[in-house]
């Protein structure tokens, strides 16, 4: 028998193996729900029928910017047996961003369940399944492997994301790399918590869907307390967070009292971080509260994973982001290209296929081959002749304030000189006084911020990276908000 031409081929052949398995289990507070495989397929073809309804047809980009994350996996599906192409957009993104990105794909509308969101010109209310209640009784996707299933969108994290089409074929063969290549180690029954606008999100997603292991969903709106209750069901096998997830677990389980003798999810197989450093410390502390199992890759969207730090590495090694996977080749160049030898910071460059790209970051191999990742390039600041990174700035302003998350950009100096060092710090604006107060008597002039502004909530990309961009347009849109040292 051939091989399926799409995601969706392959869901149906899953269906008709396993139509009473359960795919989606819901935990919301102390309540829950689940949806088998024939449930979903149900709830697939009502989607699509209501998506007929408002004239969506096939060759059409469709954008969907939902709360709901089981209804946009859904709607994803419905979309592909109607011949159409969904762009999955962050329904937490400025309304200006959502449809700049949807006019860039080409997007003939976009759905969204949001309330706020709706009340935007080109955003339409997304339809109701309730409203249809009889199905043809079949579910057909078109075998179109070279149509247009996905777009990847890099996360915006330093500058505007980059939008890339991907097709069936090159989806089923990356979901193949996952789950049969083994990319991405070990997994099983996945906790998901994050938007399915973060591309890894819908990879999880996928992978499971099409190898009939559960998916347990949290809510986007939730709290540790729902998170640990999913981490803790009995089914639960791995889990996907950016560091600020983690490092949020572990201060839940530590103010709730609930540290053990041994690691707290010892069912899981694979715990892992993803989109940003976990280093040092913060890394093994994780390790011993949350999960031995615990794993940190570096990635990017160019290349996917380039390399995993687990096991006793971790220890011995925190400070790195693992050993490259065996089918990449990492280089350490200057600003010219030219390659760098061990323990000098210089430019990644990942290598693999013959095809050479740079993340975007600075770091160094050392002497043993591990890969240590020292910030952004957009983040390597020289002022005065002092040259800094901004994680390191992060985490010390963090140290010192006690603020749960900073983020520090450059801005151009309105003197035309050098550019001027920002830091944005999630804290109560009423505390300026005092947040100056700490920096002025804890860190260098040399490498003290020229200015600060708090924040109660600091912007997050679908994948909870701080929206460095953002803060950025916001910070050069409204200067008056920026309080010197």
């Amino acid at each position: 028998m051939p091989a399926p031409e799409t995601i969706g081929a392959a869901f149906l052949k899953q269906v008709e193996t396993n139509p009473g398995t359960i795919l989606f289990e819901t935990r919301r507070g102390t309540g829950g729900g689940s949806l088998t495989y024939a449930d979903f397929k149900m709830r697939i073809e009502l989607t699509m029928l209501a998506f007929a309804r408002k004239g969506v047809s096939a060759g059409q980009v469709v954008g969907l910017a939902n709360t709901n994350q089981i209804d946009t996996f859904a709607a994803i599906f419905a979309l592909w047996a109607l011949g159409a192409s969904p762009l999955v957009l962050d329904f937490r993104s400025p309304p200006s961003d959502i449809l700049e990105r949807a006019a860039r794909s080409r997007a003939v509308c976009i759905f969204s369940d949001f309330r706020k969101l709706t009340q935007n010109e080109g955003v339409l209310e997304a339809p109701r399944v309730g409203e249809v209640t009889k199905t043809s009784g079949g579910l057909i996707f078109p075998a179109t492997p070279h149509v247009t299933a996905d777009f990847i969108m890099s996360s915006g994290t330093t500058g505007v994301p980059k939008l890339h089409p991907l097709s069936h074929e090159e989806l089923l063969s990356a979901i193949d790399r996952m789950a049969v290549g083994g990319e991405r180690g070990h997994w099983g029954n996945a906790v998901s918590c994050l938007n399915l606008s973060f591309p890894g999100t819908r990879y999880i997603w996928f992978r499971n869907a099409l190898s009939g292991r559960k998916i347990i969903t949290v809510p986007v709106f939730f709290d540790y307390g729902e998170l640990d209750a999913a981490l803790l069901h009995e089914d639960a096998e791995e889990v996907t967070l950016p560091p600020v997830l983690i490092r949020g677990l572990v201060q839940h389980i530590k103010a709730q009292g609930l540290v053990g003798d041994g690691p707290r999810y010892d069912r899981l197989v694979k715990m892992q971080s993803i989109g940003g450093p976990l280093l040092g410390p913060v890394l093994t502390e994780a390790k011993s509260i949350l999960s031995d199992k615990l794993c940190v890759t570096y990635s990017s969207t160019q290349t996917g994973i380039i390399s995993r730090l687990e096991g006793d590495a971790i220890d011995s090694h925190p400070t790195s982001v693992g050993k490259p996977l065996p089918h990449y080749h990492i280089r350490i160049v200057d600003d010219e290209g030219c390659p760098l030898p061990n323990n000098q910071v210089g430019h990644i460059e990942a290598q693999v296929n013959g095809n050479a790209a740079r993340p975007g970051d600075r770091g160094y191999l050392d002497d043993e081959g591990y890969l240590h990742v020292v910030g952004r390039v957009q983040e390597y600041f020289c002022r005065n002749g002092i040259s800094f990174n901004a994680p390191d700035l992060e985490n010390r302003i963090q140290d010192v304030t006690g603020a749960a998350l900073c983020c520090v950009i450059s801005i151009p100096s309105e003197a035309g000189d050098e550019d001027q060092i920002v830091a944005v710090i999630e804290a109560e604006p009423s505390h300026i006084s005092e947040v100056k107060t700490r920096l002025r008597a804890h860190l260098s002039p040399l490498t003290r911020p020229d200015k600060i502004v708090l924040m109660r909530v600091l912007p997050k990309t679908s994948g909870l990276k701080i929206a460095r961009a953002q803060l950025g347009q916001m910070i050069e849109e409204t200067p008056e908000v920026c309080h010197a040292i």
